[in-house]
C-alpha cells in the first residue's frame, strides 16, 4: 500500500464533483434530445438495496443471508423551462402519449432510456448510467409566485424498470 504523500494528496484532490453531469434521453418521447440535455437543472443518482433473509437457528439470533435485489423504481429531474415553452409541451407530449385524457386512450411505446452521465474535470465521463424503462409517472406542481424572480422550474419524476452501468 502506497502511503507517500503523493498518492495521499491525489486521492484527495480528484474528487468527483456533484455538478458535473449530464442526462442523454436515448430517443426522447417529447422535445428533442439537445434541449431536455440543457435545461436539465437536477437530479439524483439512482439508488438499490439489496434485502435480507433472516435463517432462525436453534434458539440463537437468526443468521443473516442476501436477499433480492431492490429498485425505488422512481427517478426524478428538474428542468428550466423558457418563454419557448418546449419543457412544458415535451413533458405534456409524452404523458399524453401515455394516455390522453381526453379520449382515455393509450400506446404502449412510452418507454425509454436515460443515461445520467458523470464527467471529469476535463470532459470525459468515468461513469455512465443506464436507466432502463423510463415514462413519466408523475409531474410535480410547478411553483409560480410574485415573491421571487427565479425562473419556473418542471420537476418530473420517472418510472423505471432498473438501471445498470452503461
Amino acid at each position: 500500500m502506497d502511503m507517500s504523500i503523493n498518492s495521499l494528496k491525489n486521492n484527495l484532490t480528484n474528487l468527483a464533483r456533484d455538478y458535473l453531469w449530464e442526462v442523454l434521453f436515448a430517443s426522447p418521447k417529447g422535445g428533442d434530445t439537445e434541449t431536455l440535455l440543457l435545461r436539465c437543472r437536477s437530479t439524483s443518482i439512482p439508488g438499490r438495496s439489496v434485502g435480507s433473509i433472516a435463517v432462525p437457528f436453534k434458539q440463537n439470533a437468526p443468521i443473516q443471508y442476501p436477499g433480492k435485489l431492490t429498485y425505488s423504481h422512481y427517478w426524478s429531474a428538474t428542468f428550466v423551462e423558457g418563454e419557448d415553452r418546449e419543457m412544458w409541451d415535451a413533458f405534456y407530449d409524452w404523458a399524453q402519449s401515455i394516455i390522453d385524457d381526453e379520449t382515455g386512450i393509450g400506446s404502449v411505446n412510452v418507454k425509454t432510456d436515460i443515461y445520467l452521465n458523470l464527467l471529469n474535470t476535463d470532459g470525459t465521463s468515468p461513469m455512465k448510467i443506464k436507466i432502463v424503462g423510463c415514462f413519466i409517472k408523475n409531474q410535480e406542481d410547478i411553483a409560480v409566485s410574485y415573491d421571487n424572480e427565479g425562473g419556473i422550474m418542471i420537476p418530473i419524476v420517472w418510472s423505471y424498470d432498473f438501471w445498470t452501468k452503461a
